[in-house]
């Protein structure tokens, strides 16, 4: 298989967020085995029965960048025990016919996919409903995600240095991951 491209969303659009933090380290436990697809969807509007006629511009770029992506990862913190709700706007745009896209099937589907999420047990309920998003999406939802606690000082202070362990934990999600994504390419 040659290198995959894997799209990375991250929940906050918040430049140095913790999720940044989490993707940063992902990127660098990849390293050159596969080519990272950024996704930002802050112009993305929210999707409405309109919207199916002819989809923005902004979801069109989307759709086309998850289109040229052999996997996805999501880097992901609950907002109120849930998933935020740009996120799930962004799949509800990904997983919609659109008048205007001439592609039939969801730019979605099969897709293998990882979450990775902040929080630790307490983020564990978006981790769940997202992971149950992408399946009925028909995601090929990766079967090790990885949930990581942000310490106290990082709360306060705004800035994580992930520790040996969390990185740790990042790198073999990586490893195993794109393993997966080889063996579902197979398929």
């Amino acid at each position: 298989m040659a290198k995959p491209n894997i799209a990375f969303v991250e929940t906050s659009l918040t430049d140095g967020s913790f999720e940044a933090d989490l993707a940063k380290e992902a990127i660098k436990a990849i390293g050159d085995r596969a080519e990272v697809i950024t996704v930002d969807y802050e112009d993305l509007p929210l999707l409405n029965e309109k919207s199916k006629l002819a989809a923005p511009d902004a979801a069109l770029a989307i759709r086309d960048k998850f289109r040229n992506a052999d996997a996805v990862w999501v880097f992901i913190s609950q907002y109120q025990k849930s998933i935020p709700p740009m996120v799930h706007n962004l799949f509800d745009w990904l997983s919609t016919p659109m008048a205007n896209d001439s592609q039939t099937t969801s730019v979605l589907d099969q897709k293998p996919v990882a979450i990775t999420g902040v929080g630790g047990f307490n983020g564990m309920f978006a981790r769940v409903q997202l992971g149950d998003l992408l399946e009925a999406n028909n995601m090929r939802v990766f079967p090790v995600e990885v949930g990581l606690s942000v310490p106290d000082e990082a709360l306060a202070t705004d800035k994580w240095v992930l520790d040996e362990a969390d990185v740790k934990a990042i790198d073999m999600q990586a490893d195993d991951f794109l393993a997966f994504i080889s063996e579902n390419e197979e398929k």
